[in-house]
């Protein structure tokens, strides 16, 4: 018997809900952008079509292009990054 799926998203500050720091995804997803759905559908002040102004890190890798498409098995962590700029 197989383990269940599960990724663990961690949360930049104004997406804590309650202090929850961490949301586990027991959803099966196959890819980041599946990912940013399930955390729409839980998350009310996430939105993934403000995605600019989130960067994602998989397992500690920042991503920076084309984040929709990156492949998740579980196990996984996502950490949602506020996008900042600067000069």
């Amino acid at each position: 018997m197989s383990a269940p799926f599960r990724i663990n998203v961690r949360l930049p500050e104004p997406l804590r809900d309650g202090g929850l720091e961490i949301v586990a995804i027991e959803t099966p997803v196959q890819a980041l952008g599946e990912l940013l759905a399930v955390l729409e559908s839980r998350l009310p002040d996430f939105s993934a079509t403000n995605d600019e102004l989130f960067n994602f890190a998989i397992n500690g890798e920042l991503i920076l292009h084309g984040e929709r498409s990156v492949v998740l098995k579980s196990g996984d962590e996502v950490e949602i990054v506020i996008a900042f700029a600067g000069g």
